[in-house]
């Protein structure tokens, strides 16, 4: 998964800042990226924390 959102960055792929529920007032960053134009959107949510990224959601979007 990071290699992809990496990659994704480098492409100069949006990336929107949200505010996080929990922990409350932590910064997360959502990419939502199409993978193929007959498949759901693609959801990813990165917390950056301590020096390091955590997954916080990686998986087909609900909401188009």
């Amino acid at each position: 998964m990071l290699i992809f959102n990496v990659t994704k960055l480098k492409s100069g792929h949006d990336v929107e800042v949200v505010s996080l529920r929990r922990p409350k007032g932590a910064t997360g960053y959502v990419m939502k990226i199409e993978i193929d134009p007959n498949a759901p959107t693609l959801y990813v949510k990165v917390e950056l924390r301590g020096g390091k990224i955590f997954g916080r959601s990686f998986h087909y979007s609900e909401h188009e």
